[in-house]
């Protein structure tokens, strides 16, 4: 089946590179969205994430119609995030700050996020499975929606490298072997990454109850 998959992504890149209309616009719509979440994920600025993913797109139409032709077959997709990544990170050192990885101010719940972190929470169930952020509030007394907030808020307290993992999982779509294509980084550092944040995120979302004996 990924063979497939993999052989009919090479066509339609093919027909893309070719000048074929109808095969740019499916790499468009197949890949828009992922693209689109994974910036917003990382600069929580709508306007900035459709910048860079028009640019990224851009940049994809460049390489692929250039005279020395499209060398990333079967590597499609670590390859596009990649350079969606490296155009994030080019504007926020133009820009002169760093990209947020997580903006927890009012304003910024706006748009899509919330359907965004409801997927990052089915993908994961086990991480709010076992309790809420809040000890005191029982987690049948919480709302998906509030589930939803909470996951968010902690995804936010972790690492920025963490959260790129988990965004590139989660968010992007992409297998650990690709994560590890598109950060350049070795698969077995990949995966301890990945597991260590997901850890990080069960003790936030389940904290372990006070065990210390209470004075008499």
């Amino acid at each position: 089946m990924a063979e497939r998959e993999s052989s009919a992504l090479d066509q339609t890149l093919a027909a893309a590179a070719a000048g074929d209309g109808p095969a740019w616009a499916e790499l468009v719509r197949l890949y828009t969205g992922r693209v689109y979440g994974l910036i917003y994920k990382q600069c929580r600025d709508s306007d900035l994430a459709e910048e860079i993913t028009q640019e990224t797109f851009v940049k994809v139409v460049q390489k692929l119609t250039a005279q020395d032709g499209y060398r990333e077959q079967g590597k499609f997709e670590p390859w596009l995030f990649r350079i969606a990544m490296n155009n994030l990170r080019d504007e926020m050192r133009r820009r002169g700050r760093q990209a947020r990885p997580m903006d927890m101010s009012p304003g910024a719940t706006a748009g899509s996020s919330s359907d965004q972190a409801s997927g990052w929470a089915a993908a994961e169930p086990g991480v709010i499975a076992g309790g809420p952020w809040q000890p005191d509030a029982p987690l049948e007394q919480l709302s998906r929606a509030e589930q939803v907030d909470q996951l968010r808020q902690a995804i936010a307290t972790l690492p920025d490298a963490d959260q790129e993992v988990l965004h590139l999982r989660h968010t992007a779509g992409l297998s650990f072997a690709q994560i590890a294509e598109a950060l350049d980084q070795p698969l077995g550092t990949v995966l301890a990454r990945g597991h260590r944040a997901l850890g990080k995120l069960k003790k936030l979302m389940n904290p372990e109850p006070n065990t210390q004996a209470r004075p008499a």
